[in-house]
């Protein structure tokens, strides 16, 4: 049952990613919450529930987005294989440990779809713009589940 909650807020997350106005004062940049979540499942849950959860993750950005698809799926699925692996090493409740593991799957999923679309000055500053303000989101996301954790009893 906490699988099928998990991937229904993933496909919510990845709906509401889809609808949201891009920042035009920032270069036409958009909120990702796809990364945040594939952080939060990759430092709290087993690695064979995160790496499924990051791959219908990754495939619901894919299926939005106007990237090949499984190319965000790939990043996921490396970045959940990876963190969970350190996961030993790292302390998940450290703030700049959520922010930097938000941060690198969001440039993850990016630097992979430089090697198919190809990179430029603009979509560097952009990638910087959107790994910042994802790592951001990936603390309060990381607050937010944490608590609704501990209220619904590890639901």
């Amino acid at each position: 049952m906490n699988t099928l909650i998990a991937i229904a807020g993933i496909l919510i997350a990845a709906a509401l990613q889809a609808r949201m106005p891009s920042l035009w004062w920032l270069g036409g940049v958009r909120v990702e919450f796809l990364p945040a979540l594939v952080a939060y499942v990759s430092l709290t849950m087993h690695r064979g529930r995160a790496l499924a959860l990051a791959l219908v993750a990754g495939m619901a950005q894919d299926a939005l987005s106007a990237a090949p698809f499984g190319i965000t799926a790939l990043a996921y699925g490396i970045a959940a294989v990876w963190m969970t692996s350190l996961r030993d090493v790292l302390d998940r409740d450290l703030p700049w440990v959520q922010l930097g593991s938000g941060a690198l799957t969001s440039v993850g999923a990016a630097v992979v779809a430089f090697f198919v679309v190809g990179a430029s000055v603009g979509a560097v500053f952009k990638l910087c713009v959107i790994a910042s303000i994802t790592g951001m989101l990936t603390v309060i996301l990381f607050f937010a589940l944490d608590y609704s954790r501990m209220a619904w009893g590890n639901a």
